[in-house]
């Protein structure tokens, strides 16, 4: 069973709890105040009627015999309840003997007006009452106890009180459908409710699906402030990392698949020919001139692939834990360039005043790395400006073509125009991890035939003024 149905039918049986309990207490507290109410009339009716029997006492004395005084007091006492309603009835007797009875039911049995009186020496005037049911009829009886003469005679008052049980029972059916009424309605409400509560929840599951399945850039449609959609949002932020992470891996992947390609493909020709010259050397004959052309090529091809290796090196074993930046004086900096520089008028080196913090080693492989990638795009003048907002090698070579832009940081790639045999196209790629280091980025501006423009700037909290 989903959470959302549970919910439902958990508050419904909670809600049908309560309206019960509710409508009981109201039928009950109802019940019991009508029933108190009858009683009290039907008490006041017996009191009244007593008391104008009670007037009507002495000259009932006065009749002598029997036979006579109790033909006089049912006269009173029908004199007395001839006007009453047609609900209440009454009974006069004298223990068993019925004097009077309008209602069939023997009352002062039912109440025990005698048993009462002589067990537990009540007063004779206490009134006692009692609802019973007979039938399909209720009654309300009240009786008590009253001397004439020498006779005790007991006094009644009925009242039936069918109609009052009805009205409760119609109460009881009302609330019954009142409350069936209520119910219906907070159900549909309630489903309404929860359906629209839980809706993130059952997109949140809709996209865990898609998710699942790859779908990495779904996210959910954030609606309101409250717990629901504050998951929402994780749940957004979350398939973003993942997304971002996902497309992090795959980039990774294609970077290595395309870094071993790259590789198997630059190390084929130096091997291809240290192989050819060395199955020469090995199986034909060669006079010494030849013999030392070859061993010359497998040197030069030898140490292609010796360069090769420690560009990877390198490439590879530069990592933010290796390095420690420092503060790098501009003077000294120049004088390490140009003692590598000494003797080239191709290179303009323009260095200003003050101090940058980074590495001085990794930053003079990157100054002579963008010189010699400069250097291999035919360019005749080079000219290098340093200061302590960044580094710009500037050149007049041959530019880059437009579609090589983006790839020209990628590692092993050499574009068509400048594809020779002089590098690896592991040089800017270095570079730009060199800038990464030093919390920046390597950006390039190139026109072909005109040249490019290789700029680095140092971020604000790197520089000391």
């Amino acid at each position: 069973m989903k959470l959302r149905s549970r919910i439902t039918f958990g508050t419904l049986g909670l809600l049908l709890i309560s309206l019960g309990l509710c409508c009981a207490l109201i039928v009950s507290v109802s019940k019991k105040n009508m029933l108190n109410s009858t009683t009290s009339y039907v008490q006041t009716e017996l009191q009244k009627l007593v008391a104008n029997f009670f007037s009507s006492g002495n000259e009932i004395k006065k009749t002598d015999g029997t036979l006579t005084e109790e033909s006089k007091i049912k006269y009173y006492f029908f004199k007395q309840t001839q006007y009453s309603d047609a609900d209440t009835e009454y009974v006069l007797q004298n223990g068993d003997r019925m004097l009077y009875n309008n209602s069939g039911l023997n009352a002062g049995k039912i109440l025990e007006l005698d048993e009462a009186e002589e067990s537990n020496n009540k007063a004779v005037y206490d009134i006692k009452s009692s609802i019973i049911h007979q039938g399909k009829n209720y009654y309300c009886i009240c009786g008590k106890n009253i001397d004439i003469g020498e006779e005790r005679y007991q006094i009644s008052v009925v009242r039936s009180i069918t109609g009052l049980y009805r009205q409760i029972y119609q109460m009881i059916a009302v609330c019954l459908v009142i409350g069936m009424i209520i119910s219906m309605i907070a159900a549909v409400s309630m489903i309404i409710f929860l359906k629209k509560s839980f809706k993130p929840l059952e997109l949140l599951k809709d996209e865990d699906d898609a998710i699942s399945k790859g779908e990495y850039e779904r996210h959910i449609e954030v609606k309101g402030k409250d717990e629901l959609a504050s998951l929402s949002q994780s749940f957004n932020a979350m398939a973003k990392a993942v997304e971002s992470h996902i497309a992090e891996v795959e980039e990774t992947s294609e970077a290595r698949n395309r870094l071993i390609h790259a590789l198997s493909h630059e190390m084929r020709t130096p091997v291809t020919a240290i192989c050819g010259y060395a199955y020469s050397l090995r199986n034909m004959k060669m006079t010494d001139e030849q013999r030392e052309e070859a061993l010359g090529f497998i040197d030069i091809e030898a140490k292609r692939l010796g360069g090769l290796s420690g560009k990877l090196t390198d490439l590879v074993g530069l990592t933010p834990d290796k390095i420690e930046l420092k503060d790098i004086e501009l003077a000294d900096l120049k004088k390490h360039l140009e003692m590598i520089w000494s003797g080239r008028d191709d290179i303009i080196l323009t260095v200003g005043n003050g101090s940058i913090k980074g590495d001085m080693e990794l930053l003079i492989m990157l100054i002579t790395n963008l010189c010699d990638n400069a250097k291999k795009a035919d360019a005749t003048k080079i000219n290098i400006d340093i200061s302590e907002r960044g580094i710009s090698v500037k050149d007049n070579g041959k530019g880059i073509p437009q579609e090589d832009m983006k790839h020209i940081f990628e590692i092993f790639y050499q574009g068509d125009a400048s594809r020779n045999q002089q590098g690896f196209g592991l040089g800017l790629a270095l570079c730009q991890k060199i800038a990464a280091l030093h919390n920046s980025r390597l950006c390039v501006e190139s026109k072909l035939q005109e040249g490019s423009v290789f700029s680095l700037q140092f971020p604000y909290n790197s520089l000391m003024t």
